[in-house]
Formats: C-alpha cells, sequence, structure tokens
C-alpha cells in the first residue's frame, strides 16, 4: 500500500472491539504462501481464498491494468474529516498489489498470485492495513467478499492536530437533565456520530413516547460547561470539541413538559426555548457493521489443523538438517566449555591452596592482635578511670569558682546601684547649680534651680521660664512675682520632692483653701487635685460630727428645761 494509506499493527495501533464491530482481535496465523484461509461458495464447497491456480472470473470486466490505474489513484488520497476507511488483511492487500504490479514499500514473501476474495478478519494476519471507502468499493465489485468476513468501517475524525482515523470509540454518559448523577447510561458513539443518533438512543434509553419532545444539552467532561445541542445534523465530537479517544462526555436528555414548556435544564443552566432542529436517525454512520460477527468455527479448526500439517510437511527435512547442524554446534560449545571448566577448576585449586596459607598466616596475626586488643582495653580502662576522677574534681572547682563569682557579682551590683544612684543626685545637683534662679514672692526672697520650677511642664512657672517668654529682672537678679510669698515655700518643696510628703503640711483647714489658691494660680494641677483630696475628706468628717452633735444637744435641752 503507498505511503498514504494507513497501518495498523498487532503491537501499537490496534483497533478496539467494539459492539458496533469496529474490530477484532488479532492472530499470528497468517500463511507465507501466498495465504490459505478457508471460505465457503455457495454450494457449501470449501475453497482457498488465496490460491496458486489460475484465479475464477470476477464480477467484473474490467482488465488488471485499468485496475492498477484506478487503485494507484484512490491510494493517493488522504484522510478527510468525515471520510470512511476500510480494514482489509495487510497480507491479502500485499498479494492483490503484487498481482497487479502497485508498487509496495513492503518485502514479497509469496509469488504473484490470485489474492482471492478480500480478507477482512484479523485472525489470519498480524497486521491490517485500510483503504479509502472509493477503494473498497472497487475491490468489493472486482473480488467480493471472504465467506465468513464482514466489513470494518471506520470513520475520519478531524482532531485539532490533524485529520485521523478514529481508532477508539468514545464513551458517552447518558442521562435524563433532572435525574440524580448516579443514573445514567454508557453508551459508546463515534465523535463523528450525528447529535439526532445520540437523542434517538436516549429516547430509547429511557422509554419516551413518539409524541414528547427532547433536546440534548451536553458537556466534554464533569468540570466542562453544558452546552446545547439542538442541531441534530451536526457531529457530536464537533459540538463537544473533543480532541481525544479517550474522554467519556456527559449527555443530558431534556423532555419538555405537557404545556410545550422547556423547564427541565440541566443545574446551573439558563432555561431557554429553542428546540431542536433536524430529524432523529435510528441508524448510526456505521450501519453496515451493526450485525453481530457470525464466526465458524469448524472452518476455522480445519483452516488451522491444515496449515499446521503442510507446515510440518514442507519444513521437517528442514528442520531435521537445521536440528542435526545445532546439536553439532551444541556438542562443540559444550566441550569447549568442559575445556574451560577444567581449566577454571586448575585455577581454584591454586587459588584454595594460596587462601588455605594466607589463612594460616592471618590466623598468627589475628593472635597478636588480639593479645595487643586486650592490654589496649585494660589501658583503656584505667584511663577512663582517671578521666572521671580528674572530671569530677574539675566540676568541684567550677562550681566552687561559680559560687565565689556569683557573690562577687552581686556585691559588684550593690556597689554599682549605689555610684549610679549618688552619679544621678550629684548630676542633679549640677543642674541645679547651673541653673539657679532667685524669685521674689510678694517680698520674700527664694533661691531655687531652673529644673525644679519646670518639673510641672503644665504650670505657669514652667511655662514663664520655658524661654519662649521674656522676663524682667529686679536690680538684684531676681524675678518678681506679686503674691504670697509665705505660701509659696509649700509650692516649691512640692515641685523639688514631686508631691506633699505626710506631716509636712500642717493640719489647718484655712491654710489649705489658702495654698489651694496659690496653686490654683501657679496652675499646678497635681497639688490642687491633693488639696481638694484634703478638703473633701474634711468637708465628709464635719458631715459625720454634725449627725452625731443634735443627740447630745437635745439631751442637754432637756437637762436645762
Amino acid at each position: 500500500m503507498p505511503e498514504s494509506s494507513l497501518q495498523l499493527s498487532a503491537s501499537s495501533s490496534a483497533i478496539s472491539c467494539t459492539s458496533n464491530g469496529l474490530g477484532s482481535s488479532h492472530s499470528a496465523g497468517s500463511s507465507s504462501q501466498g495465504g490459505t484461509a478457508v471460505y465457503r461458495n455457495n454450494t457449501g464447497e470449501k475453497k482457498s481464498k488465496m490460491a496458486t491456480s489460475q484465479p475464477p472470473p470476477v464480477s467484473s470486466s474490467t482488465d488488471l491494468m485499468t485496475q492498477r490505474a484506478i487503485l494507484e489513484q484512490i491510494f493517493l488520497k488522504r484522510a478527510e474529516e468525515g471520510d470512511f476507511w476500510y480494514v482489509i488483511v495487510a497480507e491479502w492487500l500485499e498479494q492483490l498489489k503484487r498481482y497487479l504490479g502497485v508498487p509496495s514499500n513492503r518485502k514479497y514473501y509469496h509469488q504473484r498470485s490470485y489474492p482471492g476474495p478480500i480478507i477482512t478478519r484479523r485472525d489470519y494476519a498480524h497486521t491490517v492495513d485500510v483503504v479509502h471507502e472509493d477503494a473498497w468499493r472497487m475491490l468489493i465489485q472486482w473480488y467480493g467478499l471472504a465467506d465468513g468476513h464482514k466489513p470494518i468501517k471506520l470513520v475520519v475524525y478531524g482532531y485539532n492536530r490533524s485529520p485521523d482515523i478514529e481508532h477508539n470509540i468514545n464513551a458517552f454518559k447518558l442521562m435524563l437533565s433532572n435525574s440524580p448523577p448516579e443514573d445514567f447510561h454508557n453508551e459508546k458513539f463515534s465523535k463523528m456520530e450525528k447529535v439526532g443518533h445520540v437523542e434517538w438512543k436516549a429516547r430509547t434509553l429511557y422509554g419516551v413516547e413518539p409524541d414528547k419532545k427532547t433536546r440534548l444539552w451536553g458537556k466534554p467532561d464533569a468540570d466542562g460547561e453544558w452546552r446545547a445541542l439542538t442541531c441534530r445534523d451536526k457531529a457530536i465530537g464537533k459540538c463537544l470539541d473533543i480532541d481525544s479517544d479517550f474522554i467519556r462526555p456527559i449527555i443530558a436528555m431534556e423532555i419538555c413538559g405537557c404545556d410545550d414548556i422547556w423547564g427541565q435544564t440541566p443545574e446551573g443552566v439558563e432555561p431557554s426555548q429553542d428546540p431542536s432542529v433536524g430529524p432523529l436517525y435510528e441508524q448510526d454512520i456505521f450501519d453496515d457493521v451493526t450485525s453481530t460477527w457470525e464466526i465458524d468455527i469448524h472452518d476455522q479448526i480445519d483452516h488451522i489443523g491444515k496449515s499446521v500439517i503442510d507446515g510440518l510437511h514442507m519444513n521437517f527435512s528442514a528442520f531435521v538438517q537445521r536440528a542435526k547442524e545445532f546439536i553439532d554446534q551444541r556438542d562443540a560449545q559444550l566441550r569447549q566449555r568442559e575445556r574451560e571448566i577444567t581449566h577454571c577448576e586448575n585455577f581454584s585449586d591454586d587459588t584454595r591452596r594460596r587462601l588455605e596459607e594466607k589463612e594460616q598466616t592471618l590466623d598468627v596475626e589475628l593472635a597478636s592482635c588480639q593479645a595487643l586488643a586486650k592490654d589496649y582495653d585494660m589501658k583503656k580502662i584505667e584511663l577512663a578511670s582517671e578521666h572521671d576522677q580528674k572530671l569530677q574534681e574539675l566540676e568541684e572547682l567550677e562550681q566552687r569558682r561559680k559560687t565565689d563569682y556569683l557573690k562577687e557579682r552581686e556585691k559588684f551590683d550593690i556597689e554599682r546601684k549605689r555610684f549610679n544612684e549618688e552619679l544621678e543626685r550629684i548630676t542633679e545637683m549640677n543642674e541645679i547649680q547651673e541653673g539657679r534662679i532667685k524669685l521674689d514672692i510678694g517680698g520674700v526672697q527664694y533661691t531655687t534651680s531652673l529644673a525644679t520650677l519646670k518639673k510641672d511642664s503644665g504650670s505657669m512657672l514652667a511655662a514663664m521660664f520655658s524661654g519662649r517668654h521674656q522676663l524682667r529682672t529686679e536690680a538684684d537678679g531676681s524675678y518678681f512675682i506679686d503674691r504670697d510669698g509665705a505660701h509659696f515655700r509649700y509650692i516649691l518643696n512640692y515641685l523639688r520632692d514631686g508631691g506633699i510628703k505626710d506631716g509636712t503640711l500642717p493640719s489647718n483647714e484655712n491654710l489649705w483653701r489658702e495654698l489651694l489658691t496659690e496653686a490654683e494660680y501657679y496652675q499646678i494641677s497635681g497639688l490642687v487635685d491633693y488639696l481638694y483630696s484634703l478638703l473633701y475628706k474634711q468637708s465628709e468628717l464635719f458631715s459625720v460630727e454634725a449627725k452625731d452633735e443634735p443627740e447630745d444637744e437635745e439631751e442637754g435641752n432637756d437637762t436645762f428645761v
């Protein structure tokens, strides 16, 4: 067959057997002498399909030259989408090419002879070829089909890469649009099958009445989106963009309601009222191979038996001669092997003797090494004991040093803390000495530091001496403030100490009120709050005493009366 024809070998591109009869299993029973497959004529008499005798008359008057010219042109055809190709046993096709003189890339192992009727069943060959539908029609017209053989029809599908023969038919999951996911039927369809036939098959499976309207929804896989399959004349594979022979598409059939309204679309699909267009098709695209093959078991047994007997008679002498040559060759190999084994045995004896001498020497050295190892073990024990003792002494010394270190560290921390406190006080004193300020409060002279006056950042004193305002000084360098000079010492002590210590403020409510007036003037919020708390406690104590006094006064009044 020319390079344009497609070959299917038993070891690689085997066409799987399906319910539509698109293939069969391979067999290795092909004959090398022109083929001896057996078939029956109309009278029941057995004949050879590829006999080497003169050819019987063909059903057409076309001469061999015309047949050759026609077939050479048809064999050049390429695979195009939608075309049909038929399976033929490769050996029969090679016999036909040899018979017609058509060039071929394969080697011929048989003489030029009439090929006989067409053989399609692969029980008689290792490999098969495919021919275009036009060539198949011509071959059927000229040579006919062998008895017991059926047409094996394949279709060309346009894959994304290129058009190619569809070797495997995809398994589809047929279900109703409103049925649960587990309720489905597995059916196989060609990717070039029409949508109308798939819909007819679904109607048959679910027993839909003829007067009911239906339409199909499909998606290429479980994760895909539903698509409306309303055009029944289109190929199902093209509608779903299928590009593999191993995808399992899902088809859901929707049945129209009694009121002619479509309302049972699959889940997640918006309802639409578009009906299906085109007729339903009861027959699939392989309508000529739908019948089940009937294999004549007895014919196969007779053929196999005859092939075996003929092969035994033809090859017995050659087998005996090859067996004798093989035995002589094997005997020479065994003698050579025996010589090699004898040489190996001698070499092994010499090696064993040298090894025994070496073993004795090693035994003496081993005994010496064991004695040394025993001495080393004793020394190891002594060294380990000394090591443990020294390690214990070092640990005790380390513990003592660690204890002494902790004590020294504690003393050092105390001294460092004391030094830091002294340093803070000295630093504070230095700051005070550097920023001394003289104040004249109502005629009373006070000397303090700038840091003391600025301790309360929200006070009037801090604002005065913040540097933002220009203050006038007296002749002696003091700053005059027209307030009570006697109470200012409490204000100054509060700023120095950061608060009023217990016992430093006299227990005098009038003094508290006067001092509160001064604190409010200077805007010292902490001192104001403290004085308010003292006055509040004093008022609570007075109210309690006032409640106890009326009883005593009442008793006194009674006595006076």
